[in-house]
């Protein structure tokens, strides 16, 4: 073979070789060997995982953006050559380096999505149930709390028993077009238990004139009833996560009645019936109101049914001081 010949045989293979090693780069890792093409985002311990410019990843970190946990993603190629990352490319287009152990290989999978029957409403009356619509529940320092949102008023309430008094923090929020009227003395406390009765509202002046340093002290909190757990099992609870999808209107009132139920000698309950008191309102578009109000206590404590009429709605919610549920 001529010296020329040689000469154009090895350009010849070097372009091939070339062509091919191209070829491979472009193929999506499941053709390079036999692993996968798409994948998800792992958060170890983090809300967020960078996609980086390298693939080393050398500090200080060159980042893309960051990924979502649970974000689906196309693996592009393999890692880098000690092994840590692959490349990867996002849905709107994004491409970069994540470390391996961030990735979850395989095909992913749709989050199943649950679906919320609509909110329980008869006779002008509307339900907290669970899984159904506008129905939450979540704790708040402690306290748990129900909440639930029709028509754009969000009511939200817990009930604690000071060993006196039955105790009901409550709270209104309206994002209607209309001003709603919150009346607490039309706020109703009933007991479920083998004995049904209406547990009688206390006027707060009159707590203040009788008043004793119990009056927002706390020996325990209500429960969820299980009256309230009737409708689609698949509905997940948020009190184990901390996560909750309406804001917390209850916040600023527990924050105002707190040097009090912590025994403080420094505060005097008579001065603090006024400020803490649920009164009488007209909730304008946009405004919300809390406050506390109490009901007479009477025996031995189980289930029972606290109804907030707001506007043309009594919200009903099912609470329970039983430690069986």
């Amino acid at each position: 073979m001529t010296n020329t010949l040689r000469v154009l045989v090895t350009v010849a293979s070097l372009a091939l070789a070339q062509t091919v090693s191209a070829q491979q780069i472009a193929k999506p890792l499941s053709t390079l060997s036999g692993g996968y093409s798409s994948g998800s985002i792992l958060c170890r311990g983090g809300l967020k995982v960078p996609m980086t410019v390298d693939a080393e990843q050398a500090l200080p970190l060159k980042v893309v953006t960051q990924l979502d946990c649970g974000q689906p993603v196309s693996l592009l190629s393999g890692s880098d050559s000690e092994g840590y990352t692959v490349k990867v490319h996002t849905a709107d287009g994004k491409s970069g380096y994540v470390a391996w152990m961030n990735v979850a290989k395989g095909e992913v999978n749709a989050p199943t999505k649950t679906v919320l029957q609509p909110a329980v409403i008869r006779d002008g009356k509307a339900q907290w149930l669970a899984g159904t619509e506008g129905s939450e529940r979540f704790y708040s320092d402690g306290l748990m709390v129900e909440s639930l949102t029709v028509n754009g008023v969000t009511v939200q309430v817990s009930l604690q028993d000071t060993g006196w008094k039955l105790l009901a923090n409550i709270a209104v929020a309206n994002s209607s077009l209309e001003a709603v009227n919150v009346v607490p003395s039309n706020i109703t406390l009933d007991d479920l238990g083998q004995v049904k009765k209406s547990l009688p509202y206390q006027q707060p002046k009159k707590l203040k004139a009788a008043v004793n340093h119990q009056i927002l002290w706390t020996e325990a909190n209500a429960a969820p009833s299980t009256s309230g757990y009737l409708v689609n099992t698949a509905y997940r609870s948020y009190d184990n996560d901390g996560l909750n999808r309406t804001q917390n209107y209850l916040a600023q009132h527990q924050a105002d009645i707190q040097p009090v139920s912590d025994r403080r000698a420094d505060f005097n309950p008579h001065s603090q019936i006024n400020t803490v008191a649920l009164k009488d309102a007209v909730v304008l578009p946009s405004q919300q109101v809390s406050g506390s109000t109490w009901f007479e206590r009477d025996g031995k404590l189980q289930e029972m049914i606290l109804r907030v009429p707001v506007g043309d709605l009594v919200y009903e919610f099912p609470l329970s001081f039983n430690p069986n549920n």
